[in-house]
């Protein structure tokens, strides 16, 4: 195997796992993993400094890694969350293409891997390989895929600026199963900031850490996207995940998304959508403008005329919500049922 220029080795898959806590979860990602039918893979298990080591389940796996198979396990000294605790994984990671797992999520398909290197190499212009994905104990897609998108042998390649629009407003929602072409998300700086809310702009602005996937953003900007049709993800939805224990994250969701969304619109992309990516972006940071009016964020964008305008238009809208609000509820006293929903047969 020979190494690229930024010292990647060519043809192995890196898989970073995020951990906190949740032993059986990670035992099922981790299971899931070796289940593949590609190689070489390397898996970089980053615990997020769980009150009890997670050690033991990598070594319940010892005896699978040979010289095509490794895993790797550390664990922070102390709890630095969930975007930091990643990058410190991905930092490790030496393979041309990336997968991000958090632990609580497994793949099902074992030929995923295999059937993203294929399409990634063949098609030099794919940098993303991005796939459907089912909710544990639930019969519920990630995706919701429009008709209108044709499939070969499960598959469909995607201009990026089609693909991002069909991501973000187009209805089809979002998955956690993908694949990145790991030596251009490197090349675009994509898991640093401004695309994405690390340890220290969490502190800063009083907000959750999160990214969003902020690189799929990016990685649409500069070529095509593979789109898998059929689920070949688990996502599993424990109590304790980040999503549903994390206060913070419940809290200030909003914010996070204006940020990293609005950063990425105004960012110096690079790549033939870019400018289609940054439309969509700036899109989104006004589906979230409602959250912003804080002087914690203005003072992150040291007061720019266009962060003020838009806090501006925050409050108009957040009135204009309330007087919508209070004029159905009048005309609700006056002529009952007036504004009652009805279902959809």
């Amino acid at each position: 195997m020979k190494g690229t220029a930024m010292g990647l080795i060519e043809n192995r898959v890196s898989v970073v796992i995020p951990a906190y806590n949740q032993p059986t979860y990670l035992r099922r990602a981790l299971q899931s993993v070796v289940e593949q039918t590609y190689r070489p893979i390397e898996v970089i298990v980053a615990d997020d400094g769980s009150p009890t080591s997670l050690e033991p389940v990598i070594e319940d796996f010892a005896s699978m890694e040979d010289e095509h198979f490794k895993i790797r396990y550390f664990r922070q000294a102390q709890n630095l969350g969930v975007i930091d605790n990643f990058h410190s994984g991905v930092a490790q990671a030496k393979g041309k293409y990336l997968v991000p797992l958090p632990h609580d999520n497994r793949f099902t398909d074992r030929g995923f891997f295999a059937e993203s290197v294929k399409i990634m190499s063949r098609h030099s212009d794919c940098h993303l390989c991005y796939g459907n994905a089912r909710y544990e104990n639930s019969h519920r897609m990630a995706l919701s895929i429009p008709d209108m998108i044709q499939f070969r042998d499960g598959w469909s390649l995607l201009e990026g600026k089609n693909f991002i629009q069909l991501y973000r407003r187009g209805g089809m929602d979002w998955s956690q199963a993908m694949m990145l072409d790991h030596e251009m998300a490197l090349s675009l700086r994509v898991y640093g900031e401004p695309f994405v809310v690390n340890g220290a702009i969490s502190r800063r602005l009083g907000i959750a850490q999160d990214d969003v996937f902020s690189y799929v953003f990016l990685l649409s900007g500069v070529g095509a996207v593979a789109l898998c049709e059929k689920p070949v993800c688990e996502i599993g939805t424990p109590p304790e995940s980040y999503s549903r224990s994390n206060r913070s994250w419940k809290d200030t969701k909003g914010k996070v998304k204006f940020v990293i969304f609005y950063n990425i619109s105004r960012a110096d992309l690079k790549g033939k959508y870019a400018f289609q990516v940054k439309k969509i972006a700036f899109k989104q940071a006004l589906y979230y403008v409602d959250c912003i009016f804080d002087s914690r964020i203005a003072q992150y964008y040291n007061w720019r005329p266009e962060i003020i305008l838009l806090m501006g238009f925050s409050l108009l809208r957040k009135s204009w919500i309330s007087i919508k609000y209070l004029f159905k509820r009048g005309v609700n006293v006056v002529r009952p049922n007036t504004f009652k929903k009805t279902k959809r047969n």
